[in-house]
Protein backbone atom coordinates (compact mmCIF):
# COMPACT_ATOMS: atom_id res chain seq x y z
CA UNK A 1 0.00 0.00 0.00
CA UNK A 2 0.98 3.55 -0.43
CA UNK A 3 0.69 6.09 2.15
CA UNK A 4 1.68 9.60 2.48
CA UNK A 5 3.03 10.96 5.61
CA UNK A 6 5.38 13.57 7.61
CA UNK A 7 9.32 12.87 6.52
CA UNK A 8 11.60 11.72 8.83
CA UNK A 9 15.42 11.91 9.36
CA UNK A 10 15.55 8.10 9.22
CA UNK A 11 14.23 9.13 5.61
CA UNK A 12 17.37 10.73 4.87
CA UNK A 13 19.17 8.10 2.28
CA UNK A 14 16.42 7.80 0.82
CA UNK A 15 15.43 11.21 0.19
CA UNK A 16 18.89 11.77 -1.00
CA UNK A 17 18.04 9.30 -4.03
CA UNK A 18 15.02 11.04 -4.64
CA UNK A 19 17.00 14.64 -5.00
CA UNK A 20 19.54 12.69 -7.37
CA UNK A 21 16.61 11.31 -9.36
CA UNK A 22 15.18 14.69 -9.44
CA UNK A 23 18.23 16.26 -11.23
CA UNK A 24 19.00 20.18 -11.53
CA UNK A 25 16.33 22.74 -11.09
CA UNK A 26 14.49 21.99 -8.10
CA UNK A 27 16.47 23.88 -5.66
CA UNK A 28 14.31 22.94 -2.34
CA UNK A 29 15.62 18.88 -3.03
CA UNK A 30 19.12 19.33 -2.19
CA UNK A 31 21.62 16.89 -3.00
CA UNK A 32 24.02 17.64 -0.05
CA UNK A 33 23.20 15.25 2.82
CA UNK A 34 24.23 17.93 5.46
CA UNK A 35 22.14 20.40 4.28
CA UNK A 36 19.42 18.04 3.49
CA UNK A 37 19.74 16.71 7.45
CA UNK A 38 19.00 20.26 8.25
CA UNK A 39 15.96 20.68 6.48
CA UNK A 40 14.41 17.48 7.80
CA UNK A 41 15.12 18.00 11.14
CA UNK A 42 13.69 21.59 10.73
CA UNK A 43 10.23 20.27 8.84
CA UNK A 44 10.46 17.66 11.72
CA UNK A 45 9.93 20.42 14.27
CA UNK A 46 7.21 21.95 12.11
CA UNK A 47 5.54 19.16 12.32
CA UNK A 48 5.64 18.71 16.17
CA UNK A 49 4.82 22.19 16.86
CA UNK A 50 1.33 23.66 17.73
CA UNK A 51 2.35 27.28 17.12
CA UNK A 52 2.11 28.82 13.22
CA UNK A 53 5.48 30.11 12.17
CA UNK A 54 6.48 31.92 9.25
CA UNK A 55 9.20 29.60 8.95
CA UNK A 56 7.19 26.97 8.89
CA UNK A 57 7.75 23.69 6.41
CA UNK A 58 5.83 20.53 5.65
CA UNK A 59 6.92 17.74 3.52
CA UNK A 60 5.29 14.72 2.82
CA UNK A 61 6.64 11.59 1.84
CA UNK A 62 5.02 8.67 -0.80
CA UNK A 63 6.09 4.97 1.07
CA UNK A 64 5.59 2.36 -0.38
CA UNK A 65 4.64 0.05 2.21
CA UNK A 66 5.45 -3.44 0.99
CA UNK A 67 8.51 -2.99 -0.28
CA UNK A 68 9.63 -0.30 2.36
CA UNK A 69 10.66 2.60 0.25
CA UNK A 70 10.11 6.43 -0.44
CA UNK A 71 8.21 6.80 -3.85
CA UNK A 72 8.40 10.54 -3.99
CA UNK A 73 8.22 13.32 -2.14
CA UNK A 74 6.14 16.85 -1.77
CA UNK A 75 6.56 20.09 0.16
CA UNK A 76 4.38 22.58 1.59
CA UNK A 77 5.94 26.25 2.73
CA UNK A 78 4.12 28.49 5.43
CA UNK A 79 5.10 31.94 3.94
CA UNK A 80 7.94 32.96 0.81
CA UNK A 81 10.23 35.40 2.13
CA UNK A 82 10.33 34.63 5.76
CA UNK A 83 13.92 34.98 6.14
CA UNK A 84 15.33 36.57 3.10
CA UNK A 85 13.79 38.37 0.14
CA UNK A 86 11.37 36.35 -2.59
CA UNK A 87 12.01 37.71 -6.32
CA UNK A 88 10.17 37.00 -9.38
CA UNK A 89 9.99 39.03 -12.75
CA UNK A 90 6.87 39.81 -13.50
CA UNK A 91 6.51 40.13 -16.81
CA UNK A 92 3.88 43.86 -18.93
CA UNK A 93 3.79 44.65 -22.19
CA UNK A 94 5.30 48.18 -23.69
CA UNK A 95 4.06 49.73 -26.76
CA UNK A 96 5.79 52.54 -28.63
CA UNK A 97 4.49 54.54 -31.02
CA UNK A 98 6.20 57.20 -33.39
CA UNK A 99 3.79 59.58 -34.89
CA UNK A 100 6.27 60.58 -37.37
CA UNK A 101 7.09 57.39 -38.75
CA UNK A 102 3.86 56.09 -38.14
CA UNK A 103 4.88 52.88 -36.65
CA UNK A 104 4.33 50.67 -33.45
CA UNK A 105 6.50 48.71 -31.93
CA UNK A 106 5.62 46.20 -29.07
CA UNK A 107 8.38 44.74 -26.76
CA UNK A 108 7.73 42.88 -22.50
CA UNK A 109 9.39 44.14 -20.11
CA UNK A 110 10.71 42.23 -17.02
CA UNK A 111 10.32 44.02 -14.28
CA UNK A 112 11.73 42.94 -10.73
CA UNK A 113 8.79 42.29 -7.84
CA UNK A 114 8.63 41.24 -4.54
CA UNK A 115 4.94 40.49 -5.12
CA UNK A 116 4.80 36.85 -3.68
CA UNK A 117 6.22 37.97 -0.79
CA UNK A 118 4.44 36.00 2.21
CA UNK A 119 2.62 33.89 -0.26
CA UNK A 120 2.29 30.00 0.94
CA UNK A 121 4.05 28.01 -1.83
CA UNK A 122 3.49 24.00 -3.07
CA UNK A 123 6.50 22.77 -4.41
CA UNK A 124 9.20 20.05 -4.23
CA UNK A 125 7.14 17.97 -6.05
CA UNK A 126 8.80 14.27 -7.20
CA UNK A 127 7.80 10.85 -7.97
CA UNK A 128 10.30 8.08 -8.41
CA UNK A 129 9.94 6.80 -12.15
CA UNK A 130 9.59 3.66 -10.73
CA UNK A 131 5.99 4.87 -9.38
CA UNK A 132 4.64 7.45 -12.19
CA UNK A 133 1.04 7.92 -12.09
CA UNK A 134 1.02 8.61 -8.31
CA UNK A 135 2.34 11.90 -8.65
CA UNK A 136 -1.46 13.82 -9.13
CA UNK A 137 -2.85 12.45 -5.63
CA UNK A 138 0.55 12.79 -3.53
CA UNK A 139 0.24 16.75 -4.74
CA UNK A 140 -3.57 16.80 -3.60
CA UNK A 141 -2.64 14.78 -0.30
CA UNK A 142 -0.80 18.36 0.48
CA UNK A 143 -3.92 20.37 0.46
CA UNK A 144 -5.69 17.98 2.77
CA UNK A 145 -3.47 18.58 5.32
CA UNK A 146 -3.53 22.34 4.51
CA UNK A 147 -7.45 21.95 5.13
CA UNK A 148 -6.93 20.58 8.35
CA UNK A 149 -4.79 23.61 9.81
CA UNK A 150 -5.87 25.91 7.78
CA UNK A 151 -4.54 28.76 10.30
CA UNK A 152 -0.89 27.22 9.54
CA UNK A 153 -1.48 28.73 5.98
CA UNK A 154 -1.34 32.01 4.16
CA UNK A 155 -4.46 33.16 2.12
CA UNK A 156 -2.53 32.89 -0.82
CA UNK A 157 -0.32 30.41 -2.73
CA UNK A 158 1.69 30.32 -5.08
CA UNK A 159 3.69 27.73 -7.32
CA UNK A 160 6.97 27.62 -9.32
CA UNK A 161 7.34 25.55 -12.20
CA UNK A 162 10.83 24.74 -13.14
CA UNK A 163 11.35 26.45 -16.58
CA UNK A 164 12.49 25.31 -20.54
CA UNK A 165 15.92 23.67 -20.69
CA UNK A 166 17.36 22.51 -24.16
CA UNK A 167 18.82 19.65 -25.09
CA UNK A 168 22.16 20.04 -23.68
CA UNK A 169 20.54 20.96 -20.22
CA UNK A 170 21.18 24.60 -20.37
CA UNK A 171 18.57 27.45 -19.55
CA UNK A 172 18.34 29.85 -22.52
CA UNK A 173 17.06 32.36 -20.00
CA UNK A 174 19.23 31.79 -17.97
CA UNK A 175 22.17 32.44 -20.13
CA UNK A 176 20.56 35.60 -21.57
CA UNK A 177 20.10 37.27 -17.84
CA UNK A 178 21.76 35.28 -15.24
CA UNK A 179 25.22 34.90 -16.77
CA UNK A 180 26.48 38.05 -17.47
CA UNK A 181 25.05 39.51 -13.89
CA UNK A 182 26.02 36.18 -11.91
CA UNK A 183 28.75 34.64 -13.88
CA UNK A 184 28.34 31.43 -13.12
CA UNK A 185 26.96 28.52 -15.00
CA UNK A 186 23.16 27.65 -14.10
CA UNK A 187 24.08 24.62 -12.04
CA UNK A 188 26.07 26.24 -10.21
CA UNK A 189 23.86 28.70 -9.01
CA UNK A 190 20.99 25.98 -8.55
CA UNK A 191 23.11 24.12 -6.23
CA UNK A 192 24.02 27.84 -4.23
CA UNK A 193 20.14 28.12 -4.04
CA UNK A 194 19.58 24.22 -2.81
CA UNK A 195 21.94 24.72 0.07
CA UNK A 196 20.30 27.90 1.21
CA UNK A 197 23.35 30.45 0.22
CA UNK A 198 20.97 32.71 -1.79
CA UNK A 199 22.56 36.09 -0.63
CA UNK A 200 24.40 36.47 -3.85
CA UNK A 201 21.03 36.94 -5.68
CA UNK A 202 20.48 40.29 -3.94
CA UNK A 203 23.94 41.12 -4.33
CA UNK A 204 23.98 40.68 -8.17
CA UNK A 205 20.93 40.89 -9.68
CA UNK A 206 20.34 43.33 -11.86
CA UNK A 207 18.10 45.86 -10.21
CA UNK A 208 16.56 47.84 -13.28
CA UNK A 209 13.93 46.75 -16.16
CA UNK A 210 14.99 44.45 -18.96
CA UNK A 211 13.49 44.81 -22.11
CA UNK A 212 12.88 41.15 -23.49
CA UNK A 213 13.73 42.79 -27.10
CA UNK A 214 17.41 42.88 -26.44
CA UNK A 215 17.32 39.47 -25.02
CA UNK A 216 18.81 37.00 -27.66
CA UNK A 217 15.56 34.87 -29.62
CA UNK A 218 15.80 31.82 -27.72
CA UNK A 219 15.59 33.46 -24.30
CA UNK A 220 12.29 35.32 -25.50
CA UNK A 221 11.07 32.38 -26.52
CA UNK A 222 11.09 30.37 -23.15
CA UNK A 223 9.92 32.86 -21.28
CA UNK A 224 7.31 31.71 -18.76
CA UNK A 225 7.35 28.00 -20.59
CA UNK A 226 7.94 25.22 -18.22
CA UNK A 227 10.12 22.70 -17.95
CA UNK A 228 9.81 19.50 -20.41
CA UNK A 229 8.95 17.28 -17.56
CA UNK A 230 6.77 19.95 -16.08
CA UNK A 231 3.80 20.06 -18.58
CA UNK A 232 1.91 17.57 -15.99
CA UNK A 233 2.54 19.57 -12.77
CA UNK A 234 1.38 22.91 -14.41
CA UNK A 235 -1.46 21.35 -15.55
CA UNK A 236 -2.80 19.49 -12.26
CA UNK A 237 -2.21 23.09 -10.65
CA UNK A 238 -4.42 24.73 -13.01
CA UNK A 239 -7.00 21.94 -12.15
CA UNK A 240 -6.79 22.99 -8.77
CA UNK A 241 -7.50 26.78 -9.66
CA UNK A 242 -4.04 28.56 -9.86
CA UNK A 243 -3.40 30.47 -12.71
CA UNK A 244 -0.38 32.24 -14.40
CA UNK A 245 -0.28 35.93 -13.62
CA UNK A 246 2.71 36.80 -16.13
CA UNK A 247 5.34 36.13 -13.39
CA UNK A 248 8.10 34.21 -13.96
CA UNK A 249 11.12 32.74 -11.95
CA UNK A 250 14.56 34.69 -11.76
CA UNK A 251 16.45 31.73 -12.76
CA UNK A 252 14.95 29.58 -15.84
CA UNK A 253 11.98 31.73 -16.46
CA UNK A 254 9.74 29.08 -15.84
CA UNK A 255 6.12 30.36 -14.80
CA UNK A 256 5.11 31.25 -11.40
CA UNK A 257 1.23 30.51 -10.83
CA UNK A 258 -0.96 31.72 -7.50
CA UNK A 259 -4.30 30.67 -6.07
CA UNK A 260 -6.68 31.81 -3.43
CA UNK A 261 -6.35 28.92 -0.55
CA UNK A 262 -9.54 29.29 -0.27
CA UNK A 263 -10.50 28.67 -3.65
CA UNK A 264 -8.36 25.66 -4.48
CA UNK A 265 -10.46 22.76 -5.56
CA UNK A 266 -9.15 19.68 -2.95
CA UNK A 267 -9.34 22.01 0.24
CA UNK A 268 -12.87 23.46 -1.47
CA UNK A 269 -14.39 19.76 -2.02
CA UNK A 270 -12.87 17.89 0.88
CA UNK A 271 -15.25 17.14 3.68
CA UNK A 272 -14.49 15.96 7.41
CA UNK A 273 -16.56 12.65 8.61
CA UNK A 274 -16.36 10.68 11.59
CA UNK A 275 -15.91 7.15 11.41
CA UNK A 276 -17.94 5.32 12.91
CA UNK A 277 -17.39 1.65 12.19
CA UNK A 278 -13.93 -0.36 10.16
CA UNK A 279 -15.35 -2.77 7.82
CA UNK A 280 -13.30 -6.36 7.38
CA UNK A 281 -15.61 -7.67 4.73
CA UNK A 282 -13.68 -8.75 1.27
CA UNK A 283 -14.59 -6.38 -1.33
CA UNK A 284 -16.66 -8.66 -4.23
CA UNK A 285 -14.18 -9.37 -6.67
CA UNK A 286 -17.32 -8.75 -9.34
CA UNK A 287 -17.94 -4.92 -7.84
CA UNK A 288 -17.08 -2.90 -10.52
CA UNK A 289 -18.88 -0.05 -9.44
CA UNK A 290 -16.36 1.91 -7.48
CA UNK A 291 -15.34 5.85 -6.65
CA UNK A 292 -11.59 6.17 -5.85
CA UNK A 293 -10.60 8.61 -2.47
CA UNK A 294 -8.06 10.20 -0.91
CA UNK A 295 -8.05 9.33 3.11
CA UNK A 296 -6.33 11.14 5.46
CA UNK A 297 -6.68 11.62 9.35
CA UNK A 298 -6.80 14.99 11.21
CA UNK A 299 -3.24 14.94 12.69
CA UNK A 300 -0.97 17.11 11.90
CA UNK A 301 2.63 15.02 13.69
CA UNK A 302 1.24 11.68 13.00
CA UNK A 303 -0.16 12.75 9.16
CA UNK A 304 -1.61 9.74 6.86
CA UNK A 305 -3.41 9.90 3.52
CA UNK A 306 -3.69 7.57 1.47
CA UNK A 307 -6.02 6.66 -1.93
CA UNK A 308 -8.59 3.73 -1.86
CA UNK A 309 -11.31 2.76 -4.00
CA UNK A 310 -14.70 2.13 -1.86
CA UNK A 311 -17.97 0.63 -3.73
CA UNK A 312 -20.44 3.18 -4.93
CA UNK A 313 -23.11 3.43 -1.98
CA UNK A 314 -20.58 2.50 1.16
CA UNK A 315 -21.78 3.87 4.06
CA UNK A 316 -20.22 7.63 4.42
CA UNK A 317 -18.97 6.71 8.54
CA UNK A 318 -17.42 3.28 7.57
CA UNK A 319 -14.00 2.90 6.32
CA UNK A 320 -12.38 -0.51 5.19
CA UNK A 321 -9.83 -2.32 7.61
CA UNK A 322 -6.67 -1.58 5.35
CA UNK A 323 -7.24 2.29 5.04
CA UNK A 324 -8.13 2.46 9.18
CA UNK A 325 -5.26 0.69 9.53
CA UNK A 326 -2.75 2.78 7.33
CA UNK A 327 -4.72 6.13 9.14
CA UNK A 328 -4.05 5.55 12.17
CA UNK A 329 -8.24 5.48 12.80
CA UNK A 330 -10.44 4.23 15.70
CA UNK A 331 -14.28 4.49 15.56
CA UNK A 332 -14.94 7.66 17.07
CA UNK A 333 -12.19 9.72 15.59
CA UNK A 334 -12.53 12.19 12.95
CA UNK A 335 -11.05 11.67 8.85
CA UNK A 336 -11.00 13.73 6.08
CA UNK A 337 -12.21 12.43 2.37
CA UNK A 338 -11.88 13.68 -1.12
CA UNK A 339 -13.56 12.09 -3.96
CA UNK A 340 -10.38 11.83 -6.97
CA UNK A 341 -13.00 10.27 -8.98
CA UNK A 342 -16.78 11.59 -9.47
Amino acid sequence: MLIVRPVALSDLDAVYDLAVQAGDGMTSLSRDKLRLTEKIEHVERCFRSNEAAATDVFWLVLECTERRRLAGIAGLYARTGSQQAFYAYRVSAANHYSHSLQKEVRSNVLHLTNDYTDCSEVGTLFVHPDFRGNGAWLARARYQLMASFRHRFADDVIAEIRGYLDERGQSPFWEAIGRPFFEMDYAEADHLCSTGSNQFITELMPKYPIYTRMLPETAQQVIGVPHQAAARARQLLEEEGFHYERVVDIFDGGPMLRARTEHIRSLRESEVLTLQKIDNSPTSAAETRVRVGLFSNLSLSAFRACRYALPVGSDDQALPEPVARALNLEPGMPFRRLWLEK
